[in-house]
């Protein structure tokens, strides 16, 4: 498997997952993601064998920092440490810089209650810690985790609305809900 990134014949097959791996409410229009890959704002890295996409990642540098917009693989290979392999690739290029995502907040209440649970265990197994930062949005309530450093919710919030933009991160809602310990 190699992870490289995205080609042009690539983006119908990383559409498929994209749909396929993330609810309506978490995607921004296929659109916005295209936009972003074009003009240099996202990396979209694909991770393929032979000239079958397994996977794919969308990240965004910004300052000292690294977005894991999106991670998702293919329903039809799932659990066989592709994810992993994505995520490690992704360490590996940025390792100069903290590496921060978000998960749905662990809900006991929650219809995908097991998924969320998965989820977070799947990047504490990977190297991530939870930054205590809990945020609110159109997405839901989620957690912050990082790689590489800790970060402020001030950190956080510039991050997101560099990603979003200024429209979008005003539609989205995000807010701090709470820093553990607080």
């Amino acid at each position: 498997m190699k992870v490289l990134q995205i080609q042009k014949e690539q983006w119908e097959e990383v559409k498929e997952i994209y749909l396929e791996a993330f609810p309506k409410r978490e995607r921004k229009p296929f659109s916005s993601l295209r936009r972003g890959v074009r003009r240099g704002k996202v990396q979209l890295l694909t991770a393929v064998e032979g000239d079958q996409v397994l996977g794919f990642t969308a990240v965004i540098p910004y300052e000292s920092m690294v977005m894991v917009d999106y991670l998702a693989v293919s329903g039809k290979i799932r659990s066989r440490g592709t994810g992993s392999e994505i995520l490690q690739e992704v360490c590996r290029i940025f390792a100069d810089k903290k590496i921060v995502l978000l998960i749905e907040k662990e809900d006991a209440r929650a219809e995908n209650c097991q998924q969320r649970i998965a989820r977070r265990r799947f990047y504490v197994k990977n190297g991530f810690a939870s930054s205590g930062i809990f945020t609110d949005g159109q997405s839901g309530a989620m957690e912050i985790m990082t790689s590489g450093g800790s970060v402020t919710p001030g950190e956080y919030l510039r991050l997101q609305k560099y990603a979003l933009g200024r429209l979008f991160f005003r539609l989205s809602r995000i807010r701090i809900t709470k820093k553990e310990g607080e």
